[in-house]
């Protein structure tokens, strides 16, 4: 069973992968056309986008361990459920451009962070 102190930070984890999936993809300039991106902000959202795949995976079976594999699976459900609820809700409507850029520039931390965190108190 997971900490319930982390179940909120792992379909967080989802959503924000699911905004720089939007990046990637180029579906962000539908809700901010007039949204410049330096290439140090692009830069460190590609970085958190690939780095998040491999610490999910990481965070997942340092909490499942050798003897509870049903918490790996609830961080890989919590995950898809956060992915899928920003997608699609299109969650991207929510947020303002200014937020926006921040929410790139700190993808790669804040990813870092939370596995770290989930993996530790998981």
């Amino acid at each position: 069973m997971l900490n319930p102190i982390v179940i909120p930070l792992v379909p967080i984890v989802g959503a924000v992968t699911a905004n720089l999936t939007e990046l990637i993809r180029g579906e962000s300039k539908v809700w901010h056309p007039n949204l410049n991106i330096g290439m140090k902000t692009f830069t460190f959202a590609i970085a958190a986008y690939v780095v998040v795949w491999f610490a999910l995976l990481v965070t997942a079976i340092s909490v499942a361990g050798t003897n509870q594999m049903s918490s790996g699976f609830e961080v890989m459900v919590l995950f898809l459920l956060g992915l899928g609820l920003y997608t699609l809700g299109k969650g991207t409507r929510f947020v303002n451009s200014q937020l926006q850029l921040w929410l790139y520039r700190l993808a790669l931390p804040g990813l870092l962070l939370s596995c770290g965190l989930i993996s530790y108190f998981g």
